[in-house]
């Protein structure tokens, strides 16, 4: 690991997502730089607390019922900030497993590499968060939340997701961009901790091989599609 060299001036997305392998080779003879990382992790998490926000709000008028009119604005701070910083914690959640599950193969390389590194993974989650978003604000425009009854309104959703092809499409998108982060994950992970191609991928299969069989499963069956 070259710590002595200047830093990469720009994010060469076309690189990233298409050549991993040499994106990250370049950027191991540089500096740690979190600059673009955060920046990633940062328009994520405006993205999800766009999307908690129009959730919550649409439930404002539930919370509200028998209280003051500042209550309902409390859990949509709470829930707004809760994903400015769940966002964070993911990422610092998800290096750490890599992070681990890499010592099984006497992997070498600093954390702080890792960190960064996994940082650049989730570029493809933006665009599915971006879609999740458009789609969240169009199915909750189809229910009816003026019922007071949360049974019924629970029903409305059950009914508003099951075999609806805008849910199913947002679904599938997002399956297929953490996939490709996977993609990315595993060459940044066999420079980060200089492991084999073949270990790089275990270590990052493993986690999101079972978020996925997890993400099916709620794509499929929770949603009353089968």
């Amino acid at each position: 690991m070259y710590y002595g060299v200047k830093n990469m001036d720009n994010l060469n997305l076309n690189s990233l997502l298409f050549d991993p392998n040499s994106f990250f080779r370049e950027k191991a003879r540089n500096n740690v730089d979190f600059k673009y990382p955060i920046s990633i992790m940062l328009v994520i998490a405006v993205i999800s607390m766009a999307s908690t926000f129009l959730v919550m709000n649409q439930f404002s008028g539930l919370l509200s019922s028998g209280s003051g009119s500042y209550f309902p604005t409390m859990p949509i701070i709470f829930s707004v900030v809760g994903g400015l910083f769940g966002t964070f914690f993911y990422w610092l959640i998800l290096t750490l497993i890599f992070y681990s599950i890499s010592y099984v193969f006497e992997s070498r390389g600093y954390f702080k590499r890792t960190l960064e590194f996994v940082g650049y993974g989730f570029v493809p989650q933006i665009l599915s968060s971006l879609i999740g978003v458009f789609v969240t604000y169009k199915l909750m425009a189809s229910v009816d939340f003026s019922q007071q009854n949360p049974q019924l309104i629970s029903e409305s959703m059950t009914q508003m997701l099951s075999n609806n092809p805008l849910y199913y499409a947002s679904q599938t998108i997002g399956i297929l961009c953490l996939l490709l982060s996977a993609y990315i994950w595993v060459f940044a992970l066999l420079h980060a901790r200089n492991l084999s191609m073949k270990n790089a991928a275990i270590t990052v299969g493993v986690p999101v091989g079972l978020y996925v069989v997890y993400m099916m499963y709620v794509f499929l069956f929770t949603a009353g599609s089968i």
